[in-house]
């Protein structure tokens, strides 16, 4: 969208800050330039969008707690679900079938790697992060 940062920018400017609600509600009447990208949607399908994102949520607020038998380490509480890609799309498997299956533990981990890659290409620039990164107990840098 073209003038889009400047959109957002005259937003900010204009409240001291910006957030999603400001853009939505700066962006309500059908003469700004916003609107057709905020409100791009009919209500019937954005109220659906949001009962999808809804769900998508509560899959990934779902956890279980592990242990493993052979360690000393406390238990660790993980997301109950996987995302796995399939012909289908993404779909969710539960942490014990990724666990347990070769190929869908592999394909986690290819896809924790992507997003890592990905944090890493948001970040990396901001050399607070690498300090925070190297300075957190519970990461072990070698």
């Amino acid at each position: 969208m073209s003038g889009l940062r400047e959109h957002l920018q005259t937003i900010h400017d204009d409240n001291g800050y910006l957030t999603p609600h400001l853009v939505r509600e700066t962006a309500r009447p059908k003469t700004h330039p916003l609107h057709g990208a905020v409100f791009d949607k009919a209500p019937k399908d954005a109220a659906e969008a949001y009962y999808l994102e809804r769900a998508h949520q509560l899959i990934t607020e779902a956890y279980v707690v592990v242990r493993v038998a052979t360690d000393t380490t406390p238990a660790a509480s993980i997301r109950a679900f996987h995302a796995v890609r399939t012909d289908r799309g993404h779909v969710y498997e539960p942490a014990e079938t990724v666990a347990q299956d070769p190929l869908l533990r592999a394909m986690a981990l290819q896809d924790m790697e992507r997003r890592w890659m990905e944090l890493k290409r948001r970040f990396l620039e901001f050399s607070e992060f690498v300090d925070m990164i190297r300075d957190d107990p519970d990461v072990q840098v070698a």
